[in-house]
């Protein structure tokens, strides 16, 4: 019964949102040049699904999403994991991961075409840096948040380093490292769209950029709104895992 009378809020939240945004245009309450209604947003939306154009720029956001977000998972959980059980690499390593990870991706994008020229490579390293810090951090604090108790009764009973990772630090880890991961991937998402819109040739971001240009104002919404619903679709998937993994682990529902 509560999920259902969630998913009904839900349902009302967002037929809320578009009646008033249908209303603006409606009621000439905005020029329905710059905001189009919600049914031209979706006629564009429509009209690029039979052309193949937006299938064709999603998939190559997705696919420069998915191997920035896999490279970041590598580097980010290792390394998270090292520095969270060894405190010497962790006085290395923090001091330059805290002085990094306040530089927003966008100030990289210069960096990144010098380096990396226009392409795919470019939105890779992009998306990196966009989903390694938050995956390093959730890891390296839910490593240094075990309970030391569990450690040591592992040690005491002869627990080796590969039954001890196994057994021990991921599964005590995954309530912290998921949430990291979720969020690691939102944060890829925005990344690669804003990649696009500068150094790439398609994409959902380049697709937008375009129609900006050409003064196709509903196909710039279109663009937008395809994102949020990939992004709200990754995330949901992502949470749907998180339950499942962390299903033995207490929490609190509203």
């Amino acid at each position: 019964m509560t999920h259902n009378n969630t998913r009904l809020r839900n349902l009302v939240g967002i037929g809320f949102f578009l009646g008033l945004w249908q209303s603006l245009s409606f009621f000439d309450l905005v020029d329905a040049f710059m905001l189009p209604s919600p049914w031209q947003v979706a006629q564009a939306l429509w009209d690029m699904g039979v052309d193949g154009s937006l299938w064709e720029n999603l998939l190559a956001s997705l696919k420069r999403v998915a191997a920035g977000y896999l490279l970041a998972g590598a580097v980010g959980l290792t390394l998270g994991l090292i520095c969270g059980w060894w405190r010497a690499v962790s006085d290395m390593v923090r001091p330059i991961v805290e002085a990094l990870r306040p530089i927003p991706p966008l100030a990289w994008v210069p960096v990144s075409i010098l380096w990396f020229g226009l392409g795919d490579a470019s939105a890779y390293f992009l998306v990196f840096l966009g989903c390694v810090f938050p995956i390093f951090l959730s890891t390296f604090t839910a490593i240094r948040s075990l309970d030391r108790d569990q450690i040591n009764a592992a040690l005491s009973l002869g627990a080796r380093p590969g039954l001890m990772l196994r057994d021990v630090l991921i599964p005590a880890s995954l309530p912290i490292v998921m949430p990291g991961l979720r969020l690691a991937l939102g944060i890829g998402w925005m990344c690669v769209v804003t990649a696009e819109l500068i150094a790439a040739q398609t994409g959902l971001g380049y697709l937008i950029q375009q129609s900006r240009m050409l003064f196709q104002i509903q196909n710039v919404f279109a663009g937008m709104v395809a994102i949020g619903m990939v992004g709200y679709l990754m995330s949901a998937m992502l949470e749907r895992l998180e339950r499942r993994v962390n299903a033995w682990a207490p929490s609190e529902r509203l």
